[in-house]
């Protein structure tokens, strides 16, 4: 399982309910080469993951609610297996 390594949980209220963006170098270490891919979330959420060139490196951006469900991390990592995306706050 390819991951990243710690980068900053952003709360973006504009992005919808099931997106994330992260920066292109933080999508290269995740093996992600394209700018979207459909993932699964914990719980069989699928959401949209897009690779952004104006997203901050090393930088998630997560929308309002699930940034809430996590506990307002200021960390987080993404694990990815090809399908399923983890996102672990520290």
């Amino acid at each position: 399982m390819k991951s990243t390594s710690a980068l900053r949980a952003l709360c973006r209220a504009d992005l919808g309910p099931n997106q994330l963006s992260i920066h292109p170098n933080d999508g290269f270490d995740l093996g992600l080469m394209t700018t979207g891919y459909e993932v699964e979330l914990e719980g069989s959420v699928h959401a949209q993951l897009r690779l952004r060139n104006d997203c901050p490196k090393a930088s998630v951006e997560l929308p309002l609610r699930l940034y809430e469900s996590l506990g307002k991390p200021s960390m987080a990592v993404l694990r990815y297996d090809g399908t399923k995306l983890f996102i672990e706050p520290c």
